[in-house]
């Protein structure tokens, strides 16, 4: 593998740290800036409608340009873009730099570049080092951030994240070489959209995201209910999100170079029994000694998720590969939309029939994605 492909797992590190290193410091900045706390929690919301709206329009206009000077470019604008948020006056001008590092943070594909680094039979390992990098993120960058937020205030975290971005950029354009695009690019790419092979494996992407999040989003109430543990011990629980995801990668990246629909079949069935042992734990009297199957439940869900995530990044390079970039950034946004589909699912299951339904409705969708991947991944093109 070519180690200049961790440069990239760093860029993704930057770009995803810088993303959301300050939510866990939302509650001073809306008392800083003078907003309530749903209001400064737009801050977070805008950046992701920002990103999945724009994101595929940015990459076709942008498919043609050099995909180091393209990398160097976003990072460089996420890193001054942070900068100039640590010292916002007001909270307007707070979210319309959220919404501008959203589009420069739709230029930062490092998995394209990734894949242009690496023979076509390395591509799918190569991506998994890349997507580490999120995961590192939400494993380390991010709490780290907020730890400094929260011992120098929130504007420091800010700086964190852009001086993250320009290390990021410096390394980027110093280590890699130049990566001419071979994607096409303009109206063709983003009609790729429209084909159904395509939108197939995007939608496999929505429904494990969706699957996951009626849980994830609601996490805390569920190790609560289940174990009678609160506050600062519900992040010992959530340490497996980031073990689990650091797994999933590894085991995708191995997986992905393959073909067929059995993996990604499999990989279903088993985040579809996770989400199901959730609502089976929640319909038991709470008691400690449930973290060890909470716990466990916890990591194979989110082991099996970002066992996915490659698989899917790795079909939808072989199924267009003349428009890379455009898929890569559809699939984002319809991670986003999986997320907030999830989350929205589950606060209706909730509402109407207790906590302990959301994983039997989480399963359901994995179900329907399992369903849908032996479409999706069949033929090996």
């Amino acid at each position: 593998m070519d180690r200049r492909v961790w440069l990239l797992t760093g860029a993704q590190f930057a770009a995803a740290t810088g993303a959301y290193a300050f939510t866990g410091l939302i509650a001073r900045m809306a008392e800083d800036l003078g907003v309530s706390l749903a209001t400064a929690g737009q801050l977070a919301a805008i950046y992701a409608l920002t990103f999945a709206i724009a994101g595929p329009p940015i990459a076709a206009l942008t498919a043609r340009v050099d995909r180091r000077l393209l990398l160097t470019l976003g990072l460089g604008l996420i890193a001054l873009l942070n900068l100039a948020t640590a010292l916002v006056p007001d909270f307007t001008t707070a979210l319309a730099l959220r919404v501008v590092t959203a589009l420069a943070a739709a230029l930062v594909l490092p998995a394209v570049a990734a894949s242009m680094l690496v023979p076509a039979a390395q591509r799918g390992r190569a991506i998994a080092m890349v997507m580490a990098g999120l995961t590192l993120a939400f494993s380390f960058g991010i709490p780290l951030g907020t730890a400094i937020g929260g011992a120098l205030g929130w504007r420091a975290t800010f700086v964190f994240a852009g001086s993250l971005a320009a290390v990021a950029a410096l390394a980027v354009w110093v280590g890699l070489p130049r990566l001419p695009s071979t994607d096409r690019g303009g109206a063709a790419s983003l009609r790729m959209a429209l084909r159904p092979d395509i939108l197939a494996v995007l939608g496999t992407s929505l429904l494990a995201f969706a699957g996951l999040f009626c849980i994830a989003a609601y996490l805390g109430p569920i190790v609560t209910a289940t174990t009678r543990i609160e506050g600062s011990g519900i992040g010992a629980v959530q340490v497996f999100v980031g073990l689990g995801s650091l797994l999933g990668i590894g085991l995708g990246g191995r997986l992905a170079d393959g073909g067929g629909a059995r993996v990604p079949v499999a990989l279903f069935l088993v985040l579809t029994l996770a989400l199901l042992g959730y609502s089976l734990l929640l319909t038991q009297p709470p008691a400690f000694w449930h973290v060890a199957p909470l716990s466990l439940l916890v990591f194979a869900g989110s082991a099996s998720l970002f066992a996915l995530a490659p698989l899917v990044q790795a079909r939808l390079m072989r199924l267009a590969p003349e428009d890379r970039s455009v898929a890569l950034a559809l699939n984002g946004g319809f991670i986003l939309a999986g997320q907030g589909v999830g989350a929205a699912y589950g606060g209706v299951v909730i509402a109407a029939a207790g906590l302990a339904w959301t994983g039997l409705a989480g399963a359901m969708l994995a179900l329907a994605g399992a369903a849908l991947a032996r479409r999706a991944y069949r033929a090996v093109p």
